[in-house]
């Protein structure tokens, strides 16, 4: 598969996890001020990391329809895309919504171990430690973030339609 698919397909995945995100609220309405807040930061900060991801699957995209395949645009994009990732966590916090947004213990444990390993592997390819594989690393970080973005998905999606049952039962 050659490199440009690879991206868009990563730009895929993650606009088409932003429309379900999308989609799960419409259908998810609730009532509980609670679970509701925790859900639209889950929901928001998922939406705003598949739509980083999204991009950052795109813009790599003219440097290589230039024939530029240089590890140093890896490198540097790597980079980039670690201190987007700060950032993020940083705007989320300052915001107010970090408190609502980690959840449970299993949940809070699974999206730091993967924002570790997505920070670790930005940096480590920043560095210049994966050589001539550093367009690997850089997908890998890419896909790990997506992974985050899913999990946040799953967890609101959880939440929504455990909620409706538990609405429906009662």
């Amino acid at each position: 598969m050659h490199h440009g698919d690879t991206l868009l397909t990563i730009a895929e995945l993650a606009v088409a996890l932003a429309g379900f995100a999308s989609l799960v609220s419409v259908l998810g309405r609730r009532s509980e001020k609670i679970s509701l807040a925790q859900d639209r930061s889950r929901l928001q900060m998922m939406l705003e990391m598949g739509l980083r991801n999204a991009a950052f699957a795109v813009i790599p995209i003219p440097f290589l329809e230039a024939g530029l395949w240089d590890p140093m645009i890896w490198r540097l994009l790597s980079g980039l895309y670690l201190l987007a990732m700060i950032g993020h966590i940083v705007l989320q916090n300052r915001r107010g919504q970090g408190s609502h947004l980690w959840g449970a213990k299993g949940l809070r444990v699974s999206l730091v171990a993967l924002f570790t390993l997505s920070a670790a592997v930005s940096a480590a390819n920043a560095a210049g430690l994966a050589g001539s594989n550093s367009f690997s690393l850089y997908i890998a970080s890419l896909v790990v973030g997506l992974c985050f973005a899913g999990l946040l998905f799953l967890s609101v999606a959880n939440s929504i339609f455990r909620g409706e049952e538990t609405q429906t039962s009662g």
